[in-house]
């Protein structure tokens, strides 16, 4: 008896084990890589982006005219009620779990991004590895119906285009899911999300032959950052902005600067190679004050200019010139965002909360009181490597 029940035992778990209770068929799905939002009016236009595999992986008998991925879009009082009437559109149940880009309108980021955001961290089908971006001087729907020129995948072209970027250049700013959620509920801190646009006319980015030009007619390009304050946009960070903010969170992986040559004849190129801010917060008569140490890292990479780096004098003013030139860009960037936007997306407040937690908790509204918060910037460049010529090519040319 004892064996039989054993054997009954072994055959149930056996049948638990033999299946995936979510499991979905290929032929079942669509899977979604890229997902737009747009608030018009009081309603919500969703866009997705799918993939069609059978263009991706082309194989014998199918058509190399067909776009490897097919948009949907729908309008709704929600984003689940917008996807749901989606379901007359796409012949396919949409399936989430590969999704690589959601692409904010404007006009969702001024309205307030809680609600879309509460749809996506809800999700079951959703990982947290996704990034946002902020559509700028158009709508989600459009970045999502532009064709890209070297990925068959646009949201995988912009997923890895804005890894590149960030490592790289160091003026964008990769957000995911989970990062956007602990900046919202830090206490101190508001959100960024980098900006998208089109560059070239919109009308010809939507076919496939965008995609057979070698100077394609229309590209997407990553311009600069959103700032919220909460979960609403106020306001649009240039080139220069998003590097001082990047400096600030130690987010610089790498960059290039570019500083004038004594005379104003030539210019020098200045690669950052590492970086490292310190923010320490102090407080004088019961305000708040603070002290940003800056301290970067670099090489040159090229010089225009008649100079001879051997000598001490001459890198000692190079490293004067990289000084002034750093703390001039975060200086003008924070008065900025100070006195126009009033909002804190460097985590100054954090900081003070994390130092001063009495004086925080005293402080009614952190956003009225930062932009009168006194900053002040300390900048301390290394030159690292000059290369292997220590004279300018002209100079070398003229022996």
């Amino acid at each position: 008896m004892k064996q039989v029940a054993g054997g009954l035992l072994l055959l149930l778990i056996s049948v638990l084990l033999s299946g995936c209770w979510s499991r979905h068929e290929l032929n079942d799905i669509s899977i979604v890589v890229g997902m737009g939002i747009d608030y018009i009016g009081d309603k919500y236009k969703v866009t997705v982006q799918t993939v069609n595999p059978g263009q991706v992986a082309v194989k014998r008998g199918t058509s190399f005219n067909a776009s490897p991925v097919v948009t949907f879009e729908e309008m709704g009082a929600t984003i689940p009620e917008a996807l749901s009437r989606m379901t007359v559109r796409a012949p396919r149940h949409l399936y989430y779990a590969h999704l690589r880009m959601v692409i904010l309108g404007e006009s969702t980021a001024r309205a307030g991004i809680g609600k879309s955001l509460d749809f996506l961290s809800r999700n079951m089908e959703m990982r947290t590895d996704f990034y946002f971006v902020v559509a700028r001087k158009t709508s989600a729907s459009e970045i999502l119906k532009m064709n890209s020129a070297m990925d068959p995948i646009p949201a995988n072209n912009m997923y890895t285009k804005l890894e590149t970027s960030d490592k790289y250049w160091s003026a964008t700013g990769s957000m995911n899911l989970n990062t956007l959620l602990q900046d919202m509920g830090m206490a101190g801190k508001d959100p960024t999300m980098t900006g998208i646009e089109i560059a070239g006319d919109p009308r010809k980015g939507d076919k496939t032959s965008n995609s057979q030009y070698i100077d394609p007619p229309v590209i997407l390009k990553y311009a600069g950052m959103a700032a919220f304050k909460f979960d609403r946009m106020v306001g649009w960070l240039d080139e220069n902005d998003t590097k001082a903010l990047n400096y600030i969170q130690n987010s610089v992986h790498q960059t290039t600067g570019v500083i004038p040559c004594s005379g104003g004849k030539g210019k020098i190129s200045m690669q950052v190679i590492r970086s490292n801010a310190v923010i320490t917060p102090t407080l004088r008569n019961g305000k708040p004050e603070f002290d940003v140490h800056i301290r970067l890292e670099q090489d040159i990479s090229d010089v225009e200019c008649m100079m001879d780096l051997s000598k001490a004098s001459v890198v000692n003013e190079l490293k004067r010139w990289s000084d002034l030139k750093v703390h001039g860009l975060l200086e003008k960037s924070l008065q900025k965002i100070q006195k126009e936007y009033g909002t804190d997306i460097y985590g100054f407040g954090n900081r003070l909360h994390n130092k001063y937690p009495q004086v925080w908790h005293e402080i009614k509204n952190w956003n009225e009181v930062f932009p009168t918060v006194p900053i002040r910037i300390h900048v301390n460049t290394i030159l690292r490597r000059m290369g292997t010529v220590l004279q300018p090519m002209d100079a070398l040319m003229e022996k």
